[in-house]
């Protein structure tokens, strides 16, 4: 340590081992100079600073405080009592603060806040590492950073000053003005509003919630993509998304999600929608409504409702949803097929159903035979959530078996055959109980000993009730088993 200046030098042996200097003191150590009102200069190398404590390294910091101890073994200053650090990147105040001239490296206990010069961000922490030549903080305990735009708070983060990236280690929550972000591991770039998150990871905005293993987000973008065990819940509805891979985008307002996609939306009396597909997409048209839409190796599954196809839609808006490509739908022992299905629903209850070409619907009575009705066009309508009332108009025909129960068991008597313009028909118990045929019918009927085999059955008919899911697990099973 080398004394550079003072207006006064005194020594008295007595009364300390060391020089006495008053009066605009300057010393300098390997380039660092020290500035105070008095100290106390020893002969091992070791100093005592009080009063307007500065220390310089030209071009590189500068620290401030009211009371120094410099120990020349491990060339380190301990500073107490308003410190300010400063290198031009950024400021550091601290009631109390240690710097190792030899690593560069700045520490502090009890509190500390951090100022970037450039924007004026903000951080606090209890404790803080800062390394100078690398720019880089080390914080723990209550730590927060604090911009123009986001508030973060977390347990432990590393943050450079320059490029004012925040790393977080431990649970974090990063909140905006539109958006909160959780996570307990990732990072945060304020310049830009990019930020990765991993562990717990959640970012929430107005509309959605999104989860995910990890998650990527862009403020100034505002959209979000996440990976594996994907979670995308509408904040304003009872509809949820889930996946391996999803993205949101706030602007446009639209989510999708691939990868063993699962739609959940809730319906009334306790009952769930559930969709899955290869892949499922989400976009908002009105304040309380989207348009949904399922692509490739679809299935549905509800306690009154199952169904499968290779893409569907469902609006919000107008609350049909619609099957296309070879679709197949069950509702109680009902079976229904057609070039397309239309389901219309109202106050998140089945309605009515429409099928604009080939419709078919069979159900089975006993094993291996079965009730059938085809035509070109379908209308039913459903009364608490069963298919009531079916209306075929064109080209319709019917093979209906007649039965009695005997011995509480359904014997089959006969087979009535009609081909007829409409035919309209009143299902209850899941059985035909009433039938009207309209314009000029054709009807056959026989005893079932006299009926032949080969009319046992309409033409086009296929049964798939091995394609039917019977709960959700078996649902996400067949699925796997289809995509195979």
């Amino acid at each position: 340590m080398q004394l550079v200046h003072a207006d006064k030098i005194a020594f008295n042996k007595n009364l300390i081992n060391g020089q006495r200097l008053l009066g605009n003191v300057h010393l300098n150590f390997d380039g660092t100079n020290f500035y105070c009102d008095s100290a106390y200069k020893f002969s091992n190398g070791n100093f005592q600073a009080f009063g307007n404590i500065r220390v310089n390294k030209p071009s590189e910091y500068s620290i401030s405080g009211k009371k120094l101890f410099f120990t020349d073994a491990t060339q380190s200053a301990t500073l107490n009592e308003n410190c300010v650090f400063s290198d031009g990147a950024m400021t550091l105040t601290a009631p109390n603060m240690s710097y190792n001239m030899k690593s560069e490296v700045a520490t502090y206990n009890g509190g500390g806040k951090v100022v970037s010069s450039k924007n004026n961000n903000e951080l606090v922490a209890q404790t803080g590492r800062y390394h100078s030549p690398s720019n880089n903080f080390t914080f723990r305990r209550k730590v927060t950073v604090k911009s123009k735009d986001y508030t973060v708070v977390s347990d432990t983060m590393l943050y450079n000053t320059v490029s004012e990236i925040s790393y977080f280690y431990g649970p974090t929550t990063i909140t905006g003005k539109d958006v909160e972000i959780k996570c307990e591991n990732g990072y945060f770039n304020s310049k830009t509003e990019t930020c990765s998150f991993k562990k717990n990871a959640r970012v929430k905005s107005k509309e959605q919630t999104l989860f995910g293993d990890s998650i990527y987000y862009d403020g100034k973008e505002k959209w979000g993509e996440a990976f594996q065990n994907v979670i995308i819940v509408d904040n304003n509805s009872d509809l949820t998304i889930r996946g391996n891979y999803g993205r949101h985008e706030e602007l446009n307002e639209i989510s999708w999600v691939t990868g063993k996609s699962i739609l959940e939306k809730i319906l009334e009396n306790n009952d769930t929608l559930f969709i899955v597909a290869d892949t499922l997409f989400a976009k908002k048209t009105s304040e309380k409504n989207r348009d949904i839409k399922a692509y490739h190796h679809v299935i549905l599954f509800s306690k009154d409702l199952q169904g499968k196809c290779d893409s569907l839609s469902l609006s919000e808006g107008d609350s049909i949803m619609r099957m296309f490509f070879t679709p197949v739908l069950w509702n109680e022992g009902n079976q229904l097929t057609g070039s397309e299905i239309n389901l219309h629903f109202k106050n998140d209850s089945l309605d009515f159903l429409f099928v604009p070409e080939n419709s078919f619907i069979a159900s089975e009575i006993v094993p291996g035979y079965f009730n059938q009705i085809k035509g070109k066009s379908l209308h039913g309508q459903f009364v608490e959530n069963d298919l009531q009332n079916v209306h075929i108009m064109g080209n319709g025909q019917l093979a209906y078996f007649s039965s009695e129960e005997k011995n509480k068991r359904t014997k089959l008597t006969g087979l009535n055959r009609t081909d007829c313009s409409n035919i309209r028909i009143i299902l209850q118990e899941k059985t035909i109980q009433k039938v009207t045929l309209e314009n000029e019918p054709n009807s056959l009927y026989n005893s079932i000993q006299k009926a032949k085999p080969s009319e046992f059955r309409l033409e086009e008919f296929t049964w798939r009730s091995l394609e039917r899911p019977v709960s959700k697990a078996e649902m996400i099973r067949l699925r796997e088993e289809w995509t195979r």
